[in-house]
């Protein structure tokens, strides 16, 4: 056991011996590193990136942009023709009025305003048709109903009837319509009738119509 410690022992002291004699190895010192360096190196190298990028970069030209300028001037509006339609409407007939110069000074008297059919109508044989004289009071008195009546005078007897009585009193500057039934002859030619108004045996207001057959 004494000598198995004796060898270790040996041999450590042989280790050292052997260290002992080979030359130090310097241990490398890590220089020394100024903070305000670093700072300086960091922008230097970001001015340096910077002056490289922009000499990279193209030239940016400004063209000036030209805005087209809107014209004041209002148009003015085209003429455009226009079509206007007039239609006319009917217009009912205006019968003239009595005035003092129509009114007769005769108890009675009557003014003639229109005729139906008009003088010188065509009828085919045998036609019947109605004769309308439109008339106005323009005597002194009013036609009474009861003494006032209408009635065939003389001509042509184209008439179905006599005579009529009127309907109602016509007062002094009224109007009235007179129907007489008639017929047109069966044979051909130009036939002409002859009517009045009568109050008792006085005849006053004579009324013609003359037609031809054909």
């Amino acid at each position: 056991m004494t000598t198995r410690k004796t060898k270790y022992l040996l041999w450590f002291m042989v280790f050292v011996t052997i260290v002992a004699c080979v030359p130090g190895t310097a241990v490398p010192v890590a220089p020394t590193i100024d903070p305000n360096a670093i700072g300086t190196y960091i922008v230097q190298t970001a001015n340096a990136a910077s002056t490289r990028t922009a000499a990279a970069m193209p030239t940016l030209t400004f063209t000036p942009t030209i805005t087209p300028t809107q014209p004041t001037d209002t148009p003015e509006p085209t003429a455009t023709n226009t079509v206007v339609f007039v239609f006319s409407s009917p217009t009912a007939a205006v019968l003239p009025t009595s005035t003092a110069a129509d009114i007769s000074n005769r108890a009675y008297a009557c003014q003639i305003l229109s005729l139906t059919p008009a003088n010188g109508t065509s009828f085919a044989d045998r036609t019947e048709f109605d004769a309308v004289w439109k008339v106005r009071n323009i005597g002194q008195r009013n036609w009474n109903k009861d003494s006032v009546d209408y009635a065939y005078l003389s001509g042509d007897r184209i008439h179905k009837v006599e005579a009529y009585d009127l309907n109602i009193t016509i007062r002094v500057g009224e109007t009235t319509d007179l129907i007489v039934d008639m017929i047109a002859p069966k044979n051909s030619g130009t036939y002409t009738t002859n009517w009045t108004m009568r109050v008792g045996t006085e005849n006053f207001c004579n009324m013609s119509l003359t037609i031809v057959v054909r």
